[in-house]
């Protein structure tokens, strides 16, 4: 379970920064269109799917802790 962990969150910081880069260099080259094309609504939607499996695994563990 903590290999699971450790790994959607280096998934999750991974994937940010890479957005991060990305709004940047959209900002000085717009017409490279970094943002809008299907790698980056992959991208995207990998890095939403790894927020809401750290989320939800942060609640599972919560509740066990909790008990």
């Amino acid at each position: 379970m903590s290999k699971l962990r450790a790994l959607l969150r280096h998934t999750t910081v991974i994937l940010a920064l890479m957005f991060i880069v990305f709004l940047i260099l959209d900002q000085f080259n717009p017409m490279m269109n970094f943002i809008d094309n299907s790698i980056s609504r992959w991208l995207l939607a990998a890095l939403c799917l790894s927020g809401i499996g750290q989320s939800v695994l942060g609640w599972a563990l919560e509740g066990k802790n909790s008990n």
